[in-house]
């Protein structure tokens, strides 16, 4: 065409190339008819860098990538590598022979199935910001459990997502099921798992463990990035978070939890269930053979964690950061505990007591009996008058700064005399009374027993 005297324009619009490949061909010496026939014409050389990979290379990363391990392992690594071997290409370039070689990952057929009756509860945390009318914009937690077959659900809101909060939620969850199924399916928390992801056999946290054993059940965890094989509990926590936590307005705490009590029985006794077409509470009847097996043997409230400890020389026992007061007469003896959601309950040798929980306060927390029983095992008066001084300073941060003054202004620090005066208060009106006292008078600049027992009347 060029040599018939069409311009390059027209040659570029009649054949459909750009303008510039029309300048480089008709630039090119022209072949002969006998060489097109004969095909010894050849396409121009690729333009560009020459790859650096030789085939040595290119085989070894195709040795990394044939081990089912390495399937994740990114281009940089790779070049990390490969320059041990002598690889003098860049970055780009491997990046791109990476995506080259890497093999495209297998896509097993997703099998959906349908838990028999009884048979499969499913667990998981969730959690979203909500703006209160009163309080501002606020994190809430919550725990949801739903029975597979009956669909029935229960969501509980949390303050965290520790082991203790996983076992007492769940508890919550079995109440509301009407009994435990067979099997729980749960992620991979570490409140509910202690050892590594993909180790077997799978060691549970010590509280869900004990859970576990007391119902005889089975506890089951999904494998890692396989979220459908609990997809009943993720669309439960999408669906409580996109119908109703983000649908509707709170103002407060606590109006939030009566809304999720009407919603969660607008859900499970009225609105029929999307996948099963019938309302959850009438297909849990067929389970309830199953779930009766297996009956729910207390309240999240009174269920106790087991665990143990030493009685110090002080008479004392130290569980989750706070102390409280056990026996005087079985020093280093160990102690069975129960640690219940409000209370714990201490047994030495057969000797039982019962505090309120205080976790992470720091302090001695002592029965009235206890405070007594030490006084009269105490030899001396110094031990005596020190004892008597140290329970008043258990008392709190009032107690301290009351006592702090009153010692100090005590001519030749003579305090005994003060602190006996003052323990006898306390044994005789309790440390509620005491504790309160010990604030009015602080805040009012008086420091002493006179002021204490001023302030007991006023009370």
């Amino acid at each position: 065409m060029a040599q018939g005297g069409t311009s390059q324009a027209d040659i570029s619009a009649i054949c459909g190339v750009p303008i510039r490949s029309v300048q480089r061909i008709v630039a090119e010496p022209v072949p002969t008819r006998e060489q097109v026939i004969a095909g010894e014409v050849q396409d121009a050389p690729r333009r560009g860098r020459p790859p650096k990979a030789d085939a040595a290379t290119i085989a070894r990363i195709r040795a990394i990538f044939a081990d089912e391990k390495n399937a994740h392992i990114n281009a940089t690594e790779v070049l990390r590598r490969a320059k041990g071997w002598g690889y003098a290409g860049g970055r780009s370039q491997m990046a791109v022979l990476v995506k080259s070689l890497r093999p495209v990952p297998r896509k097993d057929p997703l099998v959906l199935y349908d838990g028999l009756p009884g048979e499969y509860a499913q667990f998981d945390f969730g959690e979203v910001y909500i703006d209160f009318e009163k309080g501002g914009r606020r994190r809430v937690q919550f725990f949801a459990g739903r029975l597979k077959y009956s669909r029935l659900m229960h969501v509980v809101i949390v303050p965290d997502q520790c082991s203790e909060t996983v076992v007492r939620s769940l508890i919550a969850c079995l109440i509301v099921f009407g009994g435990a199924p067979k099997e729980w399916v749960f992620d991979n928390a570490k409140s509910m798992r202690v050892s590594a992801i993909g180790v077997k056999p799978v060691m549970l946290h010590r509280h869900l463990a004990q859970l576990v054993t007391e119902y005889n059940v089975i506890a089951t965890f999904c494998a890692p990035r396989s979220g459908q094989q609990k997809a009943t509990v993720e669309r439960l926590v999408g669906f409580a978070k996109n119908s109703f936590f983000r649908q509707r307005s709170f103002i407060d705490a606590a109006d939030l939890q009566v809304q999720l009590a009407a919603w969660l029985y607008e859900s499970n006794h009225v609105r029929p269930c999307d996948g099963t077409g019938v309302i959850p509470a009438v297909r849990l009847e067929r389970e309830k053979q199953w779930l009766d097996q297996r009956p729910v043997q207390g309240t999240p409230e009174e269920w106790a964690m087991a665990a143990t400890a030493t009685v110090t020389p002080m008479g004392t026992i130290r569980l989750l950061g706070a102390s409280y007061s056990a026996t005087d007469t079985k020093l280093g003896a160990p102690a069975t505990i129960a640690v219940r959601k409000n209370h714990i309950d201490i047994d030495i040798r057969g000797e039982r007591c019962t505090h309120v929980r205080a976790d992470d306060t720091g302090g001695v927390h002592r029965l009235p009996i206890h405070r007594a029983s030490m006084l009269a095992a105490l030899h001396g008066h110094r031990r005596v008058t020190t004892f008597r001084r140290q329970c008043l300073l258990e008392l709190g941060t009032s107690a301290e700064d009351f006592l702090e003054q009153l010692v100090h202004s005590e001519p030749c620090g003579r305090w005994e005399q003060p602190c006996q005066e003052l323990f006898e208060l306390l044994r005789d009106h309790g440390d509620a009374s005491m504790t309160t006292a010990f604030s009015r008078c602080v805040q009012q600049r008086r420091f002493t027993v006179d002021a204490v027992r001023a302030a007991l009347v006023a009370a």
